[in-house]
């Protein structure tokens, strides 16, 4: 998803930074601006926004490295969304291989790493070897060899070095959503050889992290109320966005696992074509009820020949209607769209979308009409399945209504699953 303040593009791919970060950053330099006070008694809270700005920098590359990773690899990226926790770079399609995603996801960490040896390295040609001494006695001499202004950059640069490598290790962390739990990922579906047992994985590992960061936050409150809050909402933040992850994975799993045949039902009205226009409108179109928007399908000599289109009755003159018989109103199953028994509900609903239908087809081997699916019986299935407990009556609406509830997004994820 797009948002935030636009500054730029790289590669073709837009990039945008999360407002949270006007937020982020006030406070990142009021809080590391406490190690410069004795330095620079006057000048302390600059140098604290100069460490938080690059920190942001770094936070930026790590983004960046995954989109321009992912576009090397044929994945085509909508944007860069830089925030401060979660947030992913929308992509066009989903990686079609394990070595995709494992390139993809190893990305990040590297690039952190590879900042953290740069600051490292700028640390020692600043101030020499006391930045690698354990002896605090040794950093609070720097100022008096090397200066005050060279003693500042170092801790700037020696901070920054840190926290990426901090940020590119935790990174690793086998569990989503840390690149490490993509790496997992990756792991076991080249094991596998089943994407989705992957994510399967991965997501669990990172409930499991989210659930023993917060018991550890519970324990750390009863001595630091502040860092223990601060590990319950880490782990909290992990565990909901693990569960985002598998309910993501369980739901196009459905899609591909969930068939036509196993969604349709038997809404439909098969009617003799042989009779005339007259008897069609007086036994069943004057007998509905006014809400009612039946579909009828017409049958002649043992099969199933096609659509009534009943609406168009009306561009037939009423004095012909004896005459004319109900194949003139029939649009034959091969003019229209449908799909066989097996075709997976991402289909079904590919079809629903992009040729704006109120239902589809299911024809059995032989070409007879076997079923219909309707947005409703789409919902429905994926409820039996995966146990969303959706009241009838929200589901008889969603019929009604013929369109998708736009909180289940399930468009966006089909037109995933079908390119691949």
């Amino acid at each position: 998803m797009r948002g935030g303040i636009r500054v730029g593009s790289i590669s073709g791919i837009p990039i945008y930074i999360d407002y949270s970060w006007l937020l982020v950053l006030g406070f990142l330099a009021v809080w590391l601006s406490a190690a410069y006070t004795k330095l620079s008694p006057s000048f302390y809270l600059g140098y604290g926004a100069i460490t938080a700005f690059l920190f942001f920098l770094s936070i930026a590359f790590n983004k960046i490295a995954h989109a321009v990773t992912a576009k090397l690899c044929g994945v085509e990226v909508n944007a860069v969304n830089i925030q401060f926790m979660g947030g992913s770079n929308p992509v066009e399609k989903e990686s079609d291989s394990p070595f995709t995603v494992f390139s993809i996801a190893i990305s990040g960490p590297l690039a952190s790493l590879i900042l953290s040896a740069i600051g490292f390295t700028a640390a020692w040609m600043l101030a020499g070897d006391a930045i690698f001494t354990s002896n605090p006695k040794t950093i609070e001499t720097l100022p008096e060899s090397i200066g005050e202004l060279r003693t500042i950059w170092t801790m700037i640069t020696l901070n920054i070095a840190r926290i990426n490598l901090i940020f590119g290790v935790f990174s690793l962390i086998p569990a989503l959503p840390f690149e490490g739990g993509h790496i997992l990922k990756a792991a076991v579906w080249k094991l596998t050889g089943d994407r989705f047992a992957g994510i399967r994985w991965a997501a669990r590992s990172g409930q499991f992290c989210g659930i023993m960061t917060m018991i550890l936050g519970g324990l750390v409150a009863l001595g630091s109320p502040i860092g223990g809050l601060f590990l319950i909402f880490i782990g909290w933040f992990l565990l909901g966005s693990a569960g985002g992850y598998l309910y993501l994975n369980n739901l196009q799993q459905a899609l591909l696992d969930i068939n036509a045949e196993t969604a349709m039902t038997r809404d439909f009205r098969l009617v003799d074509g042989e009779i005339s226009l007259r008897d069609f409108a007086d036994k069943f179109l004057l007998m509905e009820e006014k809400d009612a928007n039946p579909i009828y399908i017409a049958s002649s000599n043992g099969r199933d020949r096609g659509i009534i289109s009943a609406g168009a009755i009306r561009n037939i003159d009423s004095s012909e209607w004896q005459s004319q018989t109900l194949q003139s109103l029939v649009k034959p199953l091969d003019a229209i769209d449908t799909v066989d028994l097996k075709a997976p509900l991402s289909l079904v609903v590919k079809l629903l979308e992009e040729k704006q239908l109120r239902y589809v087809i299911v024809r059995s081997p032989v070409g007879s009409v076997a079923g219909v699916i309707d947005h409703g019986d789409i919902i429905k299935a994926l409820d039996s399945k995966l146990l969303w407990r959706i009241p009838s009556e929200y589901i008889k609406q969603i019929k009604l209504d013929g369109k998708f509830p736009p909180n289940f997004r399930l468009v966006e994820i089909c037109e995933q699953l079908n390119r691949k």
